[in-house]
């Protein structure tokens, strides 16, 4: 028991726990983010951008407008010094380049780049930054940073460069740095783009200093959802974008509206179905609208997301446990899809990412197929047990019709049945006797010597009640009934014989008695007691029987209606009436060691008194009396003849070899 309760609650309580644990391990993270984040984002779907961020994309279209070469690398930078000029006329807020200005190209159009940008007064320049891993005999030991700045009159006319560098891990892009990793001074270009707009720089940096390394980004939609214009536009037609430019934050890379022009796109959650990716300028101006909004996604720590997760397991546990299997079914669907919202409603209002993939759906599918298989392996348990015990009262038809139906039925069977009583002889001396727990102990010692024999050959126990027991075979047909019957009654008969002698001062000499006939078999009583009996004449009859065994100094005593006549070891004992019957019933008994002598003359003696001819039978009954003196059935009906006296009420009958029972 101990073992079943620890497997039905330890087990799965411990797999919670160990799958709360792998939810907020690295791996577990990040298939979170692979998975619940990208269905958060598909269900939230794209939302309106804030104002004051515009993309300047440099795009194949732009370069082909502006007769410029597809290389950027090939252009002169007076095509960047017009643009700056062109954005602080627009009356642009801050310029952030992520193009990379690494070396000195055309002399006027670097100078012309130049004082672009120390008359504007706001650009910001893009820093790269590689990574080399150094080789250490062999092994890769670690890895060397380097910041490449650039072209240094550019650097010097900048307001500042920082580095753009997004997380892509494993191919994906959900978070931003706001430091460069390893130089915790040194922000990324949104981050300090953001940093140089701010009134209170010093609280700015604090507050950036207490944000984590790496927070998410909350996307605003597939590519070009953030407001962009091409780089061309810009140049030819400026009055055309200056509402959207001024006191906006301009950031200018390149950003492709179709693939085959894409050379620096990220993969996202938003990405389009035919491949376009985000780039990498869209992105840093999504982490600084994030940041200027304050809409960057928070996230709890993960213990609390383990924790979250362990109790909603639970939680579903309890309920594909507790409840049948529809019932489970609703509770559990319920809570899924109640957490789904609470989980949405957090997401797409307050801008919290809470764990969706482990909780709602490993949590869910695992912790109800857990509860559920182990409320089925329970109920199975449960059924069998119940099956087990109740089918030491109840017969197995009965059992099913019961675990079917929600209550007692209520049609009861007709059968024409065999039924057998038995009578343990000395009950009552030995229940004086004997202390009730020895009883017990014997009792149930002798019943199991009387019952197995009956329950192996396909009979019904109806009724245990103190020294007796009383069997039906409801589908036994009379014809043949006296096949199983035999062998039923040679058990019973041995195993009662092993009892006596294994406890030769408190045997239990058993009587028994066989008759069939119409019964009626079902659930009888009242209120809260019931009890599956049968009812008949043929019980009360059957009883009868097995008490005249009593008067007839016989163990066993059949009717008619169940024995073969034809079987030599059966014993025609004549035709009987019982008190307060009123048909008469021819019995037989079993030869026990029958000598032949006694065989004959019982016979004659019995057909003489069948035919009426009392004299000759009683006659014949007195001879058989003095030569076997311990016949019981021959003591009986003997007595019975040498009391007829005229018109006497036992008299009655006898001239039709009828002989009648002064009690019952």
């Amino acid at each position: 028991m101990r073992w079943r309760t620890i497997k039905s609650t330890g087990l799965p309580v411990l797999m919670i726990a160990l799958l709360s644990l792998w939810s907020i391990s690295p791996y577990g993270l990040r298939i979170e983010e692979r998975f619940g984040l990208e269905a958060l984002f598909w269900l939230r779907g794209p939302i309106e951008p804030p104002p004051g961020v515009v993309v300047v994309a440099i795009t194949k279209h732009s370069a082909k407008a502006l007769g410029l070469s597809d290389k950027l690398y090939e252009w002169s930078r007076d095509i960047h010094g017009k643009l700056v000029e062109n954005l602080t006329q627009l009356e642009a807020g801050r310029i952030a380049f992520d193009v990379f200005f690494e070396h000195a190209r055309d002399q006027a159009g670097d100078k012309h780049f130049e004082r672009a940008i120390r008359g504007a007064n706001n650009v910001f320049l893009f820093v790269r930054a590689e990574r080399e891993f150094l080789d250490v005999g062999g092994q890769m030991e670690g890895e060397l940073q380097t910041l490449l700045y650039p072209y240094a009159p550019f650097a010097r006319a900048a307001i500042g460069t920082a580095p753009l560098i997004l997380p892509k891990v494993p191919a994906r892009v959900n978070r931003f740095y706001l430091r460069l990793p390893g130089h915790s001074e040194r922000s990324t270009l949104h981050a300090a783009t953001w940093l140089s707009e701010q009134a209170n720089p010093a609280l700015a940096a604090e507050y950036l200093a207490s944000l984590p390394v790496m927070p998410l980004l909350n996307l605003y939609g597939p590519p070009r959802t953030i407001t962009t214009v091409e780089f061309s536009q810009v140049i030819q037609d400026p009055s055309s974008v200056a509402e959207l430019i001024a006191g906006a934050t301009v950031f200018v890379g390149y950003s492709a509206n179709q693939q085959p022009d894409q050379k620096d796109g990220f993969y996202t959650a938003f990405t389009s179905p035919q491949g376009l990716d985000i780039s990498g300028v869209e992105l840093a101006a999504t982490a600084y609208a994030n940041l200027a909004q304050g809409q960057f996604l928070k996230e709890w720590l993960p213990a609390y997301n383990g924790l979250l997760a362990f109790l909603y397991g639970l939680v579903v546990y309890y309920c594909s446990r507790r409840f049948a299997p529809l019932g489970s079914a609703i509770a559990v669907a319920g809570l899924a899809i109640s957490m789904s919202v609470i989980v949405y409603l957090c997401f797409g209002f307050y801008q919290l990412w809470l764990p969706w993939f482990h909780t709602v759906v490993v949590m869910t599918l695992l912790c109800a197929t857990v509860g559920m298989w182990l409320r089925s392996r329970e109920s199975d348990f449960q059924q069998r047990l119940l099956h087990w015990a109740f089918g030491k009262y109840l017969p197995q038809e009965e059992l099913q019709k019961l675990v079917a139906g929600k209550s007692l039925p209520d049609r009861r069977d007709y059968h024409h049945s065999v039924c057998l009583v038995t009578d343990a002889q000395g009950f009552s001396r030995l229940s004086e006797q004997l202390s009730p727990a020895a009883l017990a102990d014997l009792m149930q010692e002798y019943y199991y010597n009387l019952i197995p024999p009956i329950r192996q050959a396909g009979g019904i126990i109806s009724d245990v009640a103190g020294d007796g027991v009383i069997a039906l075979w409801p589908h036994l047909s009379p014809g043949t009934s006296w096949q199983t019957l035999h062998a039923v009654v040679k058990k019973i008969n041995s195993n009662i014989d092993n009892f006596n002698q294994v406890h030769p001062d408190l045997q239990l000499p058993t009587r028994i008695g066989i008759h069939a006939g119409e019964i009626v078999l079902g659930h009888f009583g009242a209120l809260d007691h019931h009890e599956f009996r049968a009812m008949g004449d043929i019980v009360n009859t059957t009883s009868r029987l097995e008490g005249a065994n009593k008067m007839l100094g016989t163990r066993v005593l059949l009717s008619e209606e169940c024995v073969d006549k034809e079987d030599a070891q059966l014993r025609d004992l004549g035709r009987y009436q019982f008190v307060g019957k009123n048909n008469p019933l021819r019995l037989f008994t079993l030869w026990e060691s029958p000598e032949a002598e006694l065989k004959g003359l019982f016979e004659k003696a019995r057909e003489n008194l069948e035919k009426g001819d009392l004299a000759q039978a009683s006659e014949k009954f007195q001879c058989l009396l003095k030569r076997f003196p311990e016949d019981g059935p021959t003591q009986f009906i003997a007595g019975v003849l040498s009391e007829i006296k005229p018109d006497s009420e036992i008299s009655h009958g006898l001239e039709n070899g009828i002989i009648r029972f002064k009690s019952k």
